[in-house]
């Protein structure tokens, strides 16, 4: 069983998760979860299955999305996630941008393949795009390359590190992508609760204090303080960012929530619950949103 009951971090196969929305509401049931936070990357088409399923299951779905931004290295936001909480998946300038959002990830990852092959790997944008039942992402590309060349890399984080992250050998940016104030403008728009996502995640290149004052200054309402910041793959070093997240949020008045980002692969130690809210934590969220 789960520790917490409530996550509100999740991602299913409509963006890089490998789990479908179904799945996902299954495995939260097993794990004896009563809500779950359905957080899809520049998408919201897994919600509508989500929460037909959850439905028969009796767990509540807070609706949601984790929106890329643009790197402003000025303003520390490099390669920042903006979440939104129950956004209102029908809201028109909503559904617009992530029309927008949508085909600036597509053309890129499309020259992101194109430039691999140039590199000398025999993959196709066909097959990378078959992998993927929504918004194409680098995880499609890093499980192609990884399934045609065993020989080459010791892990998918060497494909990361080599070939797909910012910097690296492959990388490719974005025609169209969000700032992050943009991105708050939206998700307010859409009735949401905007949120900085996982402060403490993002690597050395972050000033994970500085990018909290920053993301305050620009509008976030919460932070992500409750996460698994030093499990598995996530780049977190030793400190412990939930204590000094969790204090920087008191100081500056933001609303804390949390959950375990959980994709269902293979290599991650955690599983749903594993992190979260405690039910007056998810309360105290919840009547924050009926005073907006």
């Amino acid at each position: 069983m789960s520790r917490y009951l409530i996550d509100l971090h999740s991602h299913t196969t409509a963006s890089d998760g490998l789990l479908t929305p179904t799945q996902l509401v299954e495995r939260a049931a097993q794990r004896g979860l009563q809500v779950l936070g359905i957080a899809d990357h520049d998408t919201i088409d897994g919600l509508a299955e989500a929460q037909r399923a959850a439905q028969m299951l009796q767990i509540e779905i807070v609706p949601a999305i984790e929106l890329s931004t643009r790197i402003e290295a000025e303003k520390n936001y490099m390669g920042t996630h903006l979440l939104g909480y129950f956004i209102n998946p029908d809201d028109s300038t909503l559904l617009t941008m992530l029309e927008q959002v949508k085909q600036g990830r597509i053309d890129q990852k499309i020259r992101q393949i194109e430039l691999l092959r140039d590199l000398g790997f025999d993959i196709t944008v066909e097959e990378v795009f078959a992998r993927a039942s929504g918004v194409p992402g680098r995880p499609h590309i890093a499980a192609t390359l990884w399934e045609r060349y065993p020989e080459r890399f010791v892990s998918r984080q060497q494909i990361y590190d080599e070939y797909l992250a910012t910097h690296a050998k492959a990388h490719v940016g974005r025609n169209f992508a969000l700032t992050v104030a943009e991105a708050i403008e939206v998700v307010k728009q859409a009735g949401g609760l905007p949120v900085l996502a996982h402060p403490g995640a993002y690597g050395p290149a972050v000033d994970p204090v500085a990018l909290v004052r920053q993301a305050k200054a620009d509008g976030v309402a919460g932070v992500e303080v409750f996460y698994p910041y030093n499990e598995g793959h996530r780049p977190s070093g030793n400190v412990d960012w939930v204590t000094v997240i969790g204090q920087l949020a008191d100081e500056l008045q933001l609303l804390k929530t949390g959950g375990t980002d959980f994709h269902g692969r293979a290599n991650e130690s955690i599983d749903l619950g594993d992190s979260g809210l405690t039910e007056a934590q998810f309360a105290a969220f919840k009547a924050h949103i009926k005073n907006l």
